[in-house]
Parts: structure tokens; C-alpha cells; sequence
């Protein structure tokens, strides 16, 4: 079977894009040597070394400015000249050239929550919809968002699959390795930290975090890592006008390296988002063994299972509630540290290509 796989993002593409196509062609790529692959990256990357070397592996670049269009215009004629009987594409699938066209969409939350995305990411994103239509199947990353997807007609419920993500940016970045004293002497952090990771915008709900820490025990401090995103608020304003300048710490973009050390020092792990596709960073801090605290709303409770205790993200004084719950309890702390390094061996890259190719193949 002649297989492709849209891998515009592999080495460049958006963080979370970046994390999905570089682990499943990764994995996909080791456990399947019988197929031939064309994998389609982007045209500028054409210096960067690809891992993977083998008879079975076509590597195609093509030039690429906005995937959509290169997706619906482009990757036609590359797709049929090169005769695939199934590709995958990142949420723009067009109406011809492979035999079999599956879409993975990443996810339709734009559709349910219009505020948190610009009126330019509402028209990008609308296509993603009918093209679904004339794929053969869909792939997504949710039971929450297939939910989603069944409701606004992407497809046929039974042409809809999930394949939930795994963890980590890859396998050998999971390290366990506190380095304690240097890292927080290199961040000035506190001993006790609750943190925050990932983008900053108005749909992780950063806000109702930091209004909740007034309330929350006094000897812990709030440090969120991440750099700035679009549909944003001034979060210094909001941390001075509380009088929260000396326990909430923002420190920004951090080395990827660096990112283990959050997870493995911190006391506890907030994600209070309104809506996700998925949400891996809770899963990642199970993994390195900190607590976690999530909203109870969209694909989180799906994810998280039992492994973690939950709020309504609208309500600050349940944040606080439960984040106290967590710091002055020893015993539920070690329960859901036991229950979250449980949890996240139910999600790999590995099982996730594995599920993803048995879909191309059945298509």
C-alpha cells in the first residue's frame, strides 16, 4: 500500500501540530515496514535532517506558506502523481488526488466557542468542516470532540474515529531528573509552586487562576511558564492590582529541556481551560508525578479519568477549594499521584500510530 502523510509541521509547524505529526510519523515509520510512505514536508525545511532512512520512505517537500491552501491546491498533484491509495491530511483534506483521503482534525472547538479565536481563525478554520464532508474518513483526537464533529455534520458518526494523543514531545525528552538546587537558584523559584504551563491566552483561563491565589495557602506561589498568545489580557496588571506581585511568577518561554524541571518541582499542576481538544500537560505532569487540579469541561474528564480532581472553570472560589484540598492533604496528594502514574500509561504515541494505521488501512 502507497501511503502518504501530510508532515508540513514535522520540524516547524505550531507546537501542539508539531507534537502530533513528528510522534506518529515517528512511530508509524518504526512499526510499519511493509508500506511505502510519501511523506510531504514543508519545502523550506529541506536542510534539516530527517531521522528516518529506508527503501520504504519517500520524502516529498513542497512549498508551503498557508497549509490550507497548500493542502486544497497543491498536494493534489503531488499526491496522484505519486499514485497513494490513502494520505492523511492535518485538517484540510481536498477533493481529489489520493484514492483514499482521510482528515485529521485537530480539533472543531471554534465552532462551540467563537470567543476565544479571532475572526481570521474563525474563516481559516470553517473549511475544515465541509472538507470533512468529502473525506473518507475522520480522525480526531477526542471522544468530546467526535461528540462535536457527529453534531455539526463533519461526517457519518460510524466515519469518524478517535485516536487520543500520547505524551511528551517525544520519547527521549521524558527524562526524570530534578538538578533541584540550580534550577530554582536559575528561576528564583519558591519551594512550593502551583504551576501553569502551556500557551497564554483567554481560553486557558489564567485569569480565574490567578484571581483564586488570594485564597489559596499562603506559603505557596503560582508560576506560570509560557510565552504570550493571541487573544490575550495584561496578566502583570491583573497580578498587581490583586497584590500578587511577590507570590505569582510568569518566567515566560522556557528551554524545552528546562520543562521536565516545572513538572517534577512543582507542589501541584493547574489547568483550569475552558475548552480542549485533548490537553496533554496534565498528563505530563502525572507523569512526572505532580498532582493535578483540571477543569470539568470538554475532553479533560475523558483524559484525566480519576487521576485528578476537578472544577468548574467559571467558579474561582472551587479553584481555590481544590487546590487547598490538594496542599493541606498529604494522603489525597499521594493518591493522585499514584492514580495519575496509572492514567498515563493508557496514552503513547506508539498505541496511537498503531490505531492510526490499522484506520488507513481499513479505509
Amino acid at each position: 500500500m502507497r501511503i502518504g502523510i501530510d508532515a508540513k509541521w514535522y520540524f516547524n509547524g505550531h507546537p501542539s501540530g508539531k507534537v502530533v505529526v513528528e510522534n506518529l510519523v515517528n512511530e508509524l515509520l518504526q512499526i510499519d515496514k511493509s508500506n511505502d510512505y510519501f511523506i510531504y514536508l514543508d519545502k523550506k525545511d529541506q536542510n534539516l535532517k530527517f531521522p528516518f532512512k529506508s527503501s520504504n520512505i519517500h520524502l516529498v517537500y513542497v512549498k508551503n506558506r498557508i497549509n490550507a491552501l497548500t493542502n486544497f491546491f497543491s498536494l493534489p498533484f503531488y499526491t496522484s502523481k505519486d499514485k497513494l491509495d490513502v494520505c492523511l491530511y492535518q485538517n484540510y483534506a481536498p477533493l481529489w488526488g489520493a484514492k483514499k483521503r482521510v482528515n485529521y482534525v485537530h480539533d472543531a472547538l471554534f465552532i462551540d466557542y467563537p470567543q476565544y479565536f479571532s475572526l481570521w481563525e474563525r474563516i481559516y478554520f470553517w473549511p475544515m468542516r465541509y472538507l470533512s464532508k468529502f473525506s473518507s474518513h475522520v480522525v480526531t483526537i477526542s471522544n468530546s470532540e467526535r461528540q462535536r464533529m457527529v453534531k455539526y455534520g463533519f461526517s457519518k458518526e460510524y466515519d469518524i474515529s478517535v485516536v487520543h494523543h500520547g505524551i511528551g514531545l517525544a520519547k527521549n525528552a521524558l527524562k526524570k531528573e530534578k538538578n533541584t538546587a540550580s534550577f530554582f537558584e536559575k528561576y528564583k523559584l519558591p519551594e512550593n509552586y502551583i504551576l501553569y504551563l502551556g500557551r497564554l491566552n483567554v481560553r486557558k483561563n489564567i485569569q480565574n487562576l490567578i484571581q483564586a491565589m488570594p485564597s489559596v495557602d499562603k506559603n505557596t506561589a503560582l508560576v506560570i511558564v509560557g510565552k504570550d498568545d493571541h487573544k490575550t489580557i495584561n496578566w502583570d496588571r491583573l497580578v498587581t492590582d490583586l497584590g500578587l506581585s511577590e507570590r505569582v511568577i510568569r518566567v515566560g518561554h522556557v528551554p524545552f529541556e528546562d520543562i521536565p524541571l516545572f513538572y517534577q518541582n512543582a507542589t501541584l499542576f493547574c489547568f483550569p481551560s475552558f475548552a480542549e481538544g485533548f490537553g496533554l500537560p496534565p498528563l505530563e505532569a502525572m507523569y512526572y508525578e505532580t498532582p493535578t487540579v483540571v477543569s470539568n469541561t470538554t475532553s479533560l474528564p475523558e483524559v484525566c479519568g480519576d487521576a485528578s480532581l476537578y472544577v468548574n472553570p467559571e467558579n474561582i472560589d472551587e479553584i481555590s477549594s481544590q487546590i487547598n484540598r490538594v496542599l493541606n492533604d498529604d494522603a489525597l496528594k499521594d493518591q493522585l499521584i499514584e492514580k495519575g502514574k496509572k492514567r498515563v500509561k493508557l496514552f503513547s504515541w506508539d498505541k496511537a500510530a498503531k490505531e492510526l494505521l490499522q484506520i488507513l488501512k481499513s479505509v
